[in-house]
C-alpha cells in the first residue's frame, strides 16, 4: 500500500484542520437599523465618539461601557489606516470642540451576559452563550437632532476552552465597522 493512501497519512491534515474549527471561536455579529437617516450622511465631517453608558446597573456591563467608546475608536481608526479615504468623514475623534458638520455617536449597553465558558466549553452550541447589545443613537451636533438609530449585537456561543465573554464584545466591534462599511463609505 501506498504511504499517503494509509489512513494513517492524513492523520495530521485531520489534527490540523479539527484544531483550527476548535481554535476560531463560534461568535457572531449584526446590527439592526432601528431609525434610517434623516439627514444625508454625506454632510458630515466628523464622527465624534463620546463615553458610552450602561442601562444596567452591574460591575460588568459598567466596566464595558467604561472602555467600549476606546475600544471601538482604536478599531474604527485601524480600519481607516488599512482603507484610507473611504469613509465620508474627514475625522474620527474622541472629543470635539467643533459644532458644524459633527456627527456624534452615544452608545448605551443595553444587554450583557457574560454566560457560561464551562458550558461554552463542555456543551457547545448555544449553552453557556455570551451576548452583548448595545444601542447607538447618531446625532447632529450643531442641531441636537437624532439623524439615526442603530443596535449592534454580538454573541459568543461556543470557543477553544469556552472562550472569553470579551470575545461577544469583539463581535459587537465588527457590528459597527460592517455598519460603517455600508453606510459610512463613498
Amino acid at each position: 500500500m501506498n504511504r499517503h493512501n494509509h489512513p494513517r497519512a492524513h492523520w495530521p491534515f485531520v489534527t490540523v484542520a479539527l484544531a483550527a474549527i476548535l481554535l476560531n471561536a463560534c461568535g457572531s455579529s449584526h446590527y439592526t437599523v432601528l431609525q434610517p437617516a434623516k439627514e444625508p450622511l454625506a454632510t458630515f465631517e466628523v464622527l465624534e465618539i463620546r463615553d458610552f453608558t450602561s442601562n444596567l446597573s452591574d460591575a460588568d456591563s459598567i466596566d464595558l461601557a467604561n472602555r467600549f467608546a476606546d475600544q471601538l475608536y482604536a478599531e474604527v481608526m485601524e480600519h481607516r489606516k488599512e482603507d484610507p479615504g473611504s469613509s465620508i468623514f474627514r475625522d474620527v475623534v474622541r472629543s470635539t470642540d467643533q459644532i458644524d458638520s459633527v456627527l456624534v455617536l452615544n452608545g448605551v449597553v443595553i444587554s450583557f451576559d457574560k454566560g457560561s465558558r464551562a458550558k461554552r466549553y463542555w456543551i457547545g452550541f448555544g449553552a453557556g452563550k455570551a451576548y452583548c447589545t448595545i444601542q447607538a443613537t447618531f446625532t447632529n451636533k450643531a442641531t441636537g437632532a437624532e439623524v439615526l438609530k442603530s443596535n449592534f449585537d454580538g454573541e459568543l456561543s461556543m470557543s477553544f476552552f469556552g472562550g472569553s465573554a470579551d470575545e461577544a464584545v469583539d463581535a459587537v466591534v465588527t457590528a459597527f465597522i460592517d455598519y460603517f462599511d455600508d453606510y459610512f463609505e463613498h
